[in-house]
């Protein structure tokens, strides 16, 4: 198994499809969330994690949604997307949740066991023991590399 990862920059760590179901705003406060928000990189924008799985492509803009989706994945039965929208609030439908846009190929409990095997180790090797909030790639770290997993 193996998977590709990268980084890049975007505009807005908000455009990943899992930060909205991660990261819940703060009462009282519109720029607090929590678990808290990824930090711009000056002039530049946000850190995004790329994996490329098989031939599926994944994005995240901090390390707590690819900790989520770890979570999720590793879970047995898999909750249902009703299940895991009703945690962000009453009046989301579930058809908009991550989990119902994954595709069914990666939800099967074979594909989900690899799956969360390369995200592991992904998650150890791209995301530093300090870093909770963005990920801080280094230089060598923002070309494609191949990540083999066992």
């Amino acid at each position: 198994m193996s998977a590709t990862i990268h980084f890049t920059y975007e505009k807005d760590w908000r455009t990943a499809p899992i930060a909205f179901w991660v990261h819940m705003p703060v009462a009282g406060n519109s720029r607090m969330f929590e678990p808290p928000a990824p930090a711009a990189v000056p002039h530049k924008g946000y850190v995004f994690l790329l994996i490329s799985f098989e031939s599926y492509n994944l994005q995240f803009s901090a390390p707590a949604q690819l900790d989520h989706m770890i979570d999720v994945l590793a879970s047995r039965p898999l909750p249902t997307s009703r299940q895991l929208s009703a945690r962000r609030g009453p009046g989301l439908g579930p058809n908009g949740h991550w989990l119902s846009r994954l595709p069914a190929a990666l939800k099967s409990p074979r594909k989900r066991e690899r799956l969360v095997k390369v995200l592991q180790a992904v998650r150890a090797s791209a995301v530093g023991p300090q870093s909770h909030t963005s990920f801080r790639p280094i230089a060598s770290r923002l070309r494609r590399r191949q990540t083999n997993i066992e």
